[in-house]
């Protein structure tokens, strides 16, 4: 059903946005090496939310 393959991407996209930005806060405290990773890892979730919401078509 597309509407409901819609909504399960919509709330996997809102879910990586949430994973990416509570990294992203992270980072202030962290120590450099984890901040460097951290940063990786939130960039990634950013994309994955990105193409979730047709951002790459």
């Amino acid at each position: 059903m597309p509407g409901d393959e819609r909504a399960a991407l919509g709330e996997l996209a809102d879910a990586e946005r949430r994973a990416a930005d509570a990294r992203t806060a992270d980072l202030g405290s962290a120590p450099p090496e984890l901040a460097r990773l951290l940063a990786s890892v939130a960039a990634a979730g950013a994309a994955h939310a990105y193409l979730l919401t047709g951002g790459g078509s």
